[in-house]
């Protein structure tokens, strides 16, 4: 990818893309949280950087099995091993540059502040937004709210960009502009092309949306949706703007810093035919008009230092979020593009929580009509490594990964109308973040039976026993005091350890609960064997049967040993 770098200048604007996915920031993050505050030396670099591969957050390419092996089960590496690994693994800005290309990434979207700490080293510690994607108190997309409409082309953070551009306002206000100057001219209002994205978005210099604007319409007069290079080229050359590869102005730049705007709601990618769309969320459509009108008279702002700027980044003013009124237009809006009446009796948050339910569902329920089970079950193989096929969710991380997975499988087997998972979803089913804390990952309720599933890709004893195991226990403790069912109960992991199992053992016979731990792979294959409800009850408690008679030994190998 052709990058403008840290060459001083008028630029097409990018956001850093070592961590390309943003919805693996809270996976960094969270890993972070232990070297928060500290000088990011080689040594801490180092430290910072095994974490994450151990927690599989980060993972070599190039390593022996057995040291793969040590890494799923969280076995610390000799220092030959790590040395070894790096050997075989080079980095082309060596280790440290390599971790710290990672937190740059953090620290461009507002999460990190980097603040000098001797030759070449940074103190590097969490914001008040970095901590709050980390506590995840909603659905995570008020903290990335904040963080792209303050986010500032130019900033303390980015000298070297000379654009006086506010990237993600601009982005809206350009969409609805072009919207209108279009339906004016008798045509539908879809959005902008990605092309006109890049070009004549992300290489705007000020504010004046309505040039923009102004500028694609005047292009789609010429070429309506084709992208013409020459054109595009000489556009940007005409404004001064550092030359690019042109791959990099339509394609890469574009898809990248929409990956980021996404994570808002406010933004969704619509392919029609052959071109690809940058729209406006029908769902999220008066939390738009409210932005479009709050920040009507925004502007680039000019600050001293990085304490300012991200004093403003935290400060952003979201309506909806501490204005009952603002939230009860936007809680009316949601209803009426799902075409359900809105009900002023219900608490406005709670209420909002059932609708968004119903939307996630919908959107899940897209998602399932586009898949095989063909696809599905190769999935779960690549997932549990008996499969070297590229995953067609690669961009997802592999504890949100499996938990889709199995949430797609759930409801092509039986339906979506009581399946409730709450993965936060795009209007297109994809993630966008993992379920707010607290909640149960996946609950099935039927008449017939009502299932809990708890997917986790952690693998070593440890991890499980202390991380998973007592909060299944108060899922289910806090989803049968609210709806007054008793459950069935998975943990679906890699890897079932014979503690883990014991801990199990002991809830089922002491509390009467019917819990099993299950790999991904047993668990794939009794779905996949119950073609209803009644069907997966049987199959279900003839496994919970051998469980409770069985050697414990004998059930954890002959657990680990399926095969899809």
């Amino acid at each position: 990818m052709g990058r403008s770098g840290a060459r001083k200048g008028y630029k097409v604007f990018s956001i850093n893309t070592t961590i390309r996915n943003p919805k693996r920031n809270v996976d960094f993050l969270k890993i972070f949280k232990k070297y928060d505050g500290l000088i990011m030396n080689d040594e801490i670099s180092y430290l910072y950087l095994f974490d994450l591969v151990k927690n599989g957050i980060y993972q070599f390419i190039n390593i022996p099995l057995s040291v793969k092996h040590k890494i799923d089960n969280e076995q610390k590496l000799t220092s030959s091993e790590v040395l070894d690994a790096i050997k075989d693994n080079p980095q082309a800005t060596g280790l440290h540059g390599r971790v710290m290309t990672q937190l740059r990434s953090l620290k461009d979207q507002g999460f990190l502040i980097f603040e000098p700490a001797g030759k070449r080293l940074n103190k590097i510690s969490l914001t008040k937004l970095g901590n709050d994607l980390i506590l995840n108190k909603d659905d995570g997309s008020t903290v990335f709210t904040k963080a792209m409409i303050g986010m500032q082309a130019n900033s303390p953070l980015r000298s070297s960009l000379y654009n006086k551009s506010v990237p993600f306002l601009n982005t809206l206000f350009v969409i609805n502009e072009v919207n209108r100057l279009w339906e004016l001219k008798g045509n539908e209002g879809k959005g902008i092309l990605r092309h006109e994205f890049g070009a004549f978005v992300l290489s705007m210099k000020d504010c004046n949306y309505k040039n923009a604007a102004a500028e694609i319409i005047k292009y789609r007069e010429k070429f309506r949706y084709e992208a013409n290079q020459h054109y595009i080229e000489q556009y940007l050359k005409n404004n001064d703007i550092l030359e690019l590869e042109y791959k990099s102005v339509t394609v890469d730049y574009p898809d990248e810093v929409f990956r980021k705007f996404e994570m808002t709601g406010l933004l969704v990618d619509r392919g029609m035919f052959n071109y690809r769309y940058i729209s406006f969320s029908d769902y999220n459509i008066e939390k738009i008009k409210i932005i479009l009108e709050r920040y009507k008279d925004y502007r680039f702002i000019e600050f001293d230092n990085q304490k300012d700027y991200y004093h403003h980044l935290e400060n952003i003013d979201i309506p909806w979020d501490n204005d009952e009124l603002i939230r009860k237009k936007v809680v009316e809006s949601k209803s009426k593009a799902l075409g359900l009446a809105f009900d002023a009796k219900i608490d406005l948050r709670k209420q909002e929580d059932l609708i968004d339910q119903m939307f996630y569902r919908k959107a899940l329920d897209n998602a399932i009509s586009k898949i095989d089970y063909e696809l599905l079950k190769n999935e779960f193989k690549i997932i549990t490594g008996r499969s070297t096929s590229k995953s067609q969710f690669a961009d997802l991380a592999e504890p949100l990964r499996l938990e889709y997975l199995l949430a797609l499988l759930l409801g092509k087997l039986y339906g979506t109308k009581r399946l409730v998972s709450n993965i936060i979803y795009g209007e297109d089913g994809r993630p966008l973040h993992y379920a707010p804390a607290g909640k149960s990952d996946i609950i099935l309720y039927d008449e017939e039976g009502s299932y809990i599933f708890e997917p986790t890709m952690q693998r070593s004893r440890t991890q499980l026993l202390n991380n998973e195991t007592t909060n299944i226990v108060r899922h289910v403790d806090n989803e049968k005091k609210s709806s007054g069912l008793d459950f069935r109960v998975s943990m679906v992991a890699p890897v079932v350890h014979r503690d883990v199992a014991d801990y199990f053992l002991y809830q089922v016979n002491q509390r009467d609960i019917k819990m099993l731990p299950m790999t991904i792979s047993k668990a794939t294959q009794v779905l996949l064997e119950s073609k209803n409800i009644k069907m997966l009850n049987m199959n279900f408690d003839m496994i919970l049967e051998d469980f409770k008679k069985s050697d414990l030994t004998s059930f954890v190998d002959r657990m680990n040993d399926v095969r899809l």
